[in-house]
């Protein structure tokens, strides 16, 4: 009886060996997910020269604007290229993407990423400031100005339905934020801050999130953390200040209460944000106390000097990033020394009827004098990695020693020459302990 057990249990082993629908299924583990690609080109401020870049009208507008507005066609084609060739598989856009909201430029744009997607990538965009339901949405003949078609919301997010909107895993009914799945352990998160709901005559700069829409970025971040998914985030305003004083100075480039809503986001695992706005090249990072953490990555503009754009490989444990810029264009002998001298001269312009306006109001003279100095500043921010000789160091010291406005004024260029650690250029994040290492 025994001799008949075994048998039968042997046939049994045989048998469940040759037919495998018995057999417990092999356990393969799953592959990790890939590393990520990513190229950030932000402030891309696209016009369409048929709307005008010639006349009285047109030369007015660029007085009181330091960007290569006749030249962002051509600069953002360039760079469409560059990306279509490289190894980047994800493209984001934290805003500004036309000049003023105009709809045939919004519309133009989309065709030029939707190159970026035929050829496998995908593309991620935010709206800032300046692209929706914008007042100043013009075109210019000779010395006329004429009103163009701008876009709301929905018309945004129907034109770039391709870019983040038609294929969002969330969407915030409040406004034009939003989660996108980037792999399986990956989200990005957008978020829209722009106050183009309030635009009346002129657009409205400063960036906020109302309750219902922060309570929506909180509620995803917590989503995510319980799930164990990491969040990329990406934002047209700053989230942390870039240098010391500039929520004083320039507080229309920040979130409203970056502060407390940085800390909260940080908190809840957000670590890296990649921001615009500003058109500088400059990496923040910010620590609480219980050591999170979070690093605010604004690129520059695509019209603004010195033209740069990012790309970058990331891994839930690690960030390298490479910085680089337009240094050639069709048509241009010296591209790079053209769009530097553009900005000089831009700024130098627009410092000099600041200073002679409130709070200043210094004479024309006393103004011609200081402005190189602020200019000078500001370029410094806009390349990143800030340096200042001794004789520039000098000359603002000379100017805080006055006292009153012109020391405020002083110490405002010198606070744009103090690049906080880390380096805005070419680095490596450890997103495990926050570490930088330059590269």
């Amino acid at each position: 009886m025994k001799k008949q057990i075994s048998i039968i249990v042997l046939l049994a082993a045989l048998m469940q060996a040759f037919v495998g629908c018995e057999k417990d299924p092999e356990v393969i583990p799953p592959l990790p997910p890939a590393d990520l690609q990513i190229a950030v080109m932000s402030d891309p401020h696209y016009y369409d020269p048929a709307l005008g870049t010639s006349g009285a009208a047109f030369e007015a507008y660029l007085v009181q604007d330091r960007n290569l507005i006749a030249q962002s066609k051509l600069i953002n084609e360039t760079v469409i290229q560059t990306l279509k060739n490289s190894n980047a598989s994800i493209i984001l856009v934290p805003g500004d993407l036309t000049k003023d909201g105009e709809k045939t430029n919004h519309e133009q744009m989309a065709a030029l990423l939707g190159q970026l997607e035929s050829a496998g990538k995908k593309v991620f965009v935010v709206p800032g400031n300046h692209d929706i339901k914008n007042p100043y949405s013009f075109s210019y003949s000779g010395s006329v100005t004429t009103p163009v078609p701008s876009v709301t919301p929905d018309e945004f997010a129907t034109i770039y339905t391709q870019f983040g909107y038609g294929e969002a895993k969330y969407r915030d009914a409040n406004s034009l934020s939003y989660i996108a799945e980037l792999n399986s352990t990956t989200w990005l998160l957008a978020m829209d801050g722009c106050r183009y709901n309030e635009n009346t005559t002129a657009p409205i700069t400063d960036g906020k999130f109302s309750d219902a829409t922060y309570q929506w970025i909180k509620d995803r971040l917590t989503d995510a953390k319980n799930n164990n998914i990491k969040v990329i985030g990406m934002s047209h305003h700053g989230m942390i200040e870039h240098y010391q004083g500039q929520s004083l100075m320039f507080p229309e480039y920040l979130i409203e209460g970056w502060p407390e809503k940085s800390t909260e986001m940080a908190m809840l695992g957000l670590k890296v944000v990649f921001t615009g706005h500003f058109h500088a090249q400059d990496v923040v990072k910010k620590v609480e106390g219980n050591g999170s953490f979070m690093f605010d990555i604004e690129t520059g503009s695509l019209v603004t000097w010195p033209v740069p754009y990012r790309t970058m490989t990331y891994t839930p444990e690690k960030l390298t990033i490479h910085t680089s810029s337009v240094t050639s264009l069709p048509g241009y002998n010296n591209f790079e020394e053209f769009s530097m001298l553009d900005l000089q001269a831009g700024m130098d312009t627009l410092i000099k009827l600041q200073l002679m306006s409130e709070p200043y109001n210094l004479g024309y003279g006393e103004a011609a004098m200081i402005a190189p100095l602020a200019v000078s500043g500001f370029m410094a921010f806009y390349h990143g990695d800030e340096s200042i000789d001794a004789q520039t160091l000098a000359a603002i010291e000379q100017l805080i020693a006055i006292g009153g406005p012109a020391a405020q004024l002083g110490m405002s260029i010198l606070s744009m020459y103090t690049d906080t650690a880390p380096a805005d250029q070419n680095i490596e994040i450890n997103l495990n302990t926050g570490i930088v290492t330059p590269l």
